[in-house]
């Protein structure tokens, strides 16, 4: 069983792709609306074709995240629904990832050692996604 994140977003998938990917690395794949076969029968407006259908960050060791726009007649609440949580390799990664992706967000726990053995931080990004960044400190 391999879990992925799914997080959506009311029109700026795009944007926040483009910047996840330039904090985290990886490679961007994605279709837009206007993509979409015809005989599939899904009206989009006009304003919403050049939106994000569906969107995958992937990375080199094979993990993804999926992302996309809602339907436009459906918008989804941003925020409190979901964390990403990523287990980094190093300890530098926890500060460095907590504090760019919490640009013009906000830090909810400040990166440093936890008593559960790990480097933690966490925080709320400026597209309202929560993140948990995690070093495991291995016991010798």
């Amino acid at each position: 069983m391999k879990a992925i994140p799914y997080i959506s977003f009311n029109g700026n998938c795009e944007e926040a792709v483009n910047f996840y990917q330039s904090v985290l690395g990886g490679k961007v794949s994605s279709i837009k609306y206007n993509e979409l076969p015809k005989e599939e029968g899904m009206p989009v407006s006009e304003t919403w074709q050049d939106k994000i259908m569906h969107a995958a960050l992937t990375f080199d060791d094979g993990n993804v995240i999926y992302f996309g726009d809602s339907w436009e007649t459906d918008p989804v609440r941003i925020g409190s629904n979901s964390t990403i949580h990523l287990v980094v390799e190093n300890e530098k990664d926890v500060y460095e990832f907590v504090e760019k992706l919490s640009v013009d967000g906000e830090i909810t726990m400040p990166a440093d050692k936890t008593f559960w053995n790990s480097v933690y931080g966490s925080l709320v990004d400026k597209y309202g996604i929560s993140w948990g960044i995690e070093f495991e400190i291995v016991q010798m």
